[in-house]
């Protein structure tokens, strides 16, 4: 059993293919578990796996803890087989679940529902050629089967490379003004200028308006394009202030004043000619680089009393 976990060709091919394999995972696993390189963190991962993707805790669980520590763990050469079958397992999942419908390739155009699965199948094949080879030079695999002595050397470089990672992240924007750009572009662009294209860049393909102003919107950009749409047209001239944005690595909250005059129906409430100022609080949940889900909190009452529809 022990020579089938840790057992390795002490040869080049092997810590090529792990370090590779590693450090293109490592990202994405840092994203989701240390919230590094925009990402939301374990609690917000966990929170958008199982309210939003409906997955088991479980399941959510081990996709954050295979992405994070099966990386870590190829780069220092540590069960790298045992890892490969879990990574292997972990993308033939994810293509069938979320790319498989998209087609082949990557969304290099952004003219598809999603991304293809092309980056998943050399994933796979990368993790099927270290399953076979082992982890190589320089891996704690040879240490667990048979003790050799590692270069200092071996381990500068992997380090070195930790350390890069984490300092291409540190160099780049913080997350919240990274979070607070993504809606003010969805309130300028979208809402003040109409560009409703612009949503398939902004939102998930997730996305969910849990105040929608007309009843049960599909999800996704396509879901909130009619209704921006249908204000737009009741409000030729609809402009949206940011008077106060506050952002997180995972939330934006934002107070807006809506303004406009109604020149066209309005959801069955005839054209009054009239002007509105309404003052609005929208929650943006942001997950991975995209709004996921929203929430709005208007003053209503106002805006009809403005309207003269009430008194």
């Amino acid at each position: 059993m022990k020579q089938q976990i840790f057992g390795t060709r002490n040869d080049w091919t092997g810590l090529i293919l792990r370090l590779t394999l590693g450090l293109i995972l490592f990202p994405h696993g840092a994203q989701k578990v240390l919230g590094w390189f925009g990402g939301p963190g374990f609690s917000n991962e966990m929170a958008f796996f199982t309210d939003t993707l409906h997955l088991p805790w479980l399941i959510a669980f081990l996709v954050i803890i295979i992405e994070f520590f099966g990386a870590l763990s190829l780069i220092i050469g540590f069960a790298s087989r045992t890892w490969s079958v879990a990574i292997i397992s972990l993308f033939i999942g994810i293509i069938f679940t979320a790319h498989v419908e998209n087609g082949f390739f990557m969304n290099w155009f952004g003219t598809q529902k999603g991304e293809g699965y092309e980056y998943h199948l050399l994933i796979i094949g990368v993790s099927l050629a270290l399953l076979v080879n082992g982890s190589g030079k320089y891996a704690v695999d040879n240490i667990m089967v048979k003790p050799v002595k590692v270069p200092l050397s071996a381990l500068a470089v992997s380090g070195a490379l930790l350390l890069l990672f984490t300092a291409c992240n540190q160099a780049g924007p913080a997350v919240e003004q990274k979070n607070k750009q993504l809606v003010e572009r969805y309130f300028n662009e979208v809402w003040n200028k109409g560009h409703v294209e612009v949503l398939d860049e902004l939102l998930s393909q997730d996305y969910i308006n849990h105040t929608p102003s007309m009843p049960n919107p599909p999800k996704g950009p396509g879901g909130l394009k009619p209704i921006v749409n249908a204000i737009r047209k009741a409000f030729p001239d609809l402009h949206y202030t940011l008077k106060d944005v506050i952002a997180t690595n995972n939330r934006v909250v934002a107070r807006v004043i809506m303004t406009g005059t109604q020149t066209d129906t309005l959801f069955d409430i005839p054209p009054t000619g009239k002007q509105v100022s309404v003052n609005q609080i929208n929650i943006e949940e942001i997950v991975n680089g995209k709004i996921a889900a929203h929430w709005r909190v208007t003053d209503e009452l106002m805006m009809m009393k403005q309207l003269g529809v009430i008194e």
